[in-house]
């Protein structure tokens, strides 16, 4: 099936990552998804692509998952995270949670950009090029990003080939990289 991601330079792309902890599946994706979905919503926040990580070199706790979202701008994304409902919301979502890394907003792009659901995809945050990876998008974090874990660095989205495979095995302190599979659009 393809999906397409649709970025939009008026937007701020954010890319969020996490782990669900084992046995908290129906908390979060029963539970607090769907209290969430109308605030985020109402914030001006609109999903561009999830994904399932099926590998990656991050240190310590593995993802699972991950999403690439837009903001309308860091103010929407700051609003909606003091707003007193998600406040409330919260201790639900960090209760169904190993991991949770998110706040990382990348520079803007007017793109569309096909993607098979059927196939695996590098996503790699590095400071050079990732090795021989043909990108489908590549950007730099925003200077105003809220948060600054990725300072100087570029996402970097293409297909997974072998120099991916190059890039996974490869020790690195530099670079993560993530292969993913996106899930199907649901409408």
């Amino acid at each position: 099936m393809t999906l397409q991601l649709t970025l939009n330079s008026t937007s701020k792309l954010e890319f969020a990552f996490g782990k669900i902890t084992t046995g908290k599946e129906m908390q979060l994706f029963g539970e607090y998804f769907p209290a969430l979905t109308p605030l985020i919503e109402e914030h001006g926040c609109q999903q561009v692509g999830s994904f399932v990580v099926i590998a990656s070199n991050t240190k310590n706790t593995a993802p699972e998952m991950g999403a690439f979202t837009q903001w309308p701008s860091e103010e929407n994304f700051k609003n909606f995270y003091s707003d007193p409902r998600f406040i409330k919301l919260k201790a639900l979502r960090d209760d169904s949670l190993d991991l949770l890394c998110d706040g990382h907003f990348f520079n803007p792009v007017d793109k569309v950009i096909d993607i098979n659901t059927d196939d695996d995809y590098a996503i790699v945050i590095s400071k050079e090029d990732p090795m021989g990876l043909k990108a489908m998008l590549n950007l730099p974090l925003e200077v105003n990003s809220p948060t600054q874990t990725y300072s100087g660095k570029s996402i970097t989205l293409s297909l997974w080939d072998d120099n991916a495979d190059n890039v996974l095995a490869a020790p690195s302190k530099e670079a993560e990289i993530f292969r993913v599979r996106f899930n199907a659009p649901t409408s």
